[in-house]
């Protein structure tokens, strides 16, 4: 993806910052197979607009990826300055495990391929550079066990988001459970706290998972459309 060599326009940042919202709204709410002509309708621009700001859907989506990693870089910065080292890196994940959950869809696109993406990429190692940082941080303070890295945890956040999102439909709760048994995982003995949430149970796994069987006799609980998520 080329990057803007001159500032845009203010009516330019404006249609911009529009198809930006659009799409990020969009995808969320249908995921990745949403036009790139619907999206510039609800932005109130034409096609044409659409694509002088990004090539194509895959640009548009690339964009609001690093955008978002932006922001959690951006966060985490801001964590450095926190008096209570081990609280502000779990701050961090909590915040990051959130707007995975929020932005699902986009997320999504972060796969092997999208890395690939030479901005992407560039925020992704910018994303584990301040989580190393804060992971240092904590580990200095004896909130975190001394051997783990920072891909460590982004591999177990990683390991969270898949899990929370499964049962998000069942309970979403359970996704603050997965982050607390990552905290114990990481934490130094004797810092552990409380997990969050309730214990899963089976019939979870099987309205998060349902079978064929299940789908067609319809629900666990008799409520609902039989049609699984």
């Amino acid at each position: 993806m080329e990057t803007e060599t001159r500032p845009l326009r203010a009516d330019a940042q404006r249609n911009r910052r529009r198809l930006l919202d659009a799409a990020t709204e969009m995808l969320c709410e249908r995921g990745l197979e949403v036009g790139v002509g619907e999206i510039a309708q609800r932005a109130g621009v034409g096609r044409a607009t659409l694509f002088r700001n990004f090539p194509s859907k895959e640009h548009l989506i690339a964009a609001i990826v690093v955008e978002r990693m932006n922001e959690a870089i951006a966060r985490g910065h801001a964590l450095l300055d926190a008096p209570d080292a081990g609280a502000a890196l779990f701050a961090l994940i909590d915040e990051m495990v959130g707007r995975q959950q929020a932005d699902r869809a986009l997320f999504d696109a972060v796969a092997d391929i999208w890395l690939a993406n030479s901005e992407i990429r560039a925020a992704h190692h910018e994303l584990i550079g301040v989580l190393e940082l804060l992971l240092i941080r904590a580990q200095q303070a004896g909130a975190v066990r001394e051997d783990v890295g920072a891909v460590d945890v982004l591999m177990l956040v990683k390991g969270a988001c898949e899990a929370s999102r499964s049962f998000l439909q069942v309970d979403a709760k359970l996704a603050l459970r997965q982050l607390d048994l990552v905290r114990a995982a990481i934490s130094t003995p004797g810092t552990e706290q409380h997990l969050r949430g309730r214990r899963p149970t089976i019939d979870d796994l099987e309205r998060a998972f349902p079978t064929p069987a299940t789908a067609r006799s319809g629900p666990i609980d008799g409520e609902g459309s039989s049609t699984p998520s």
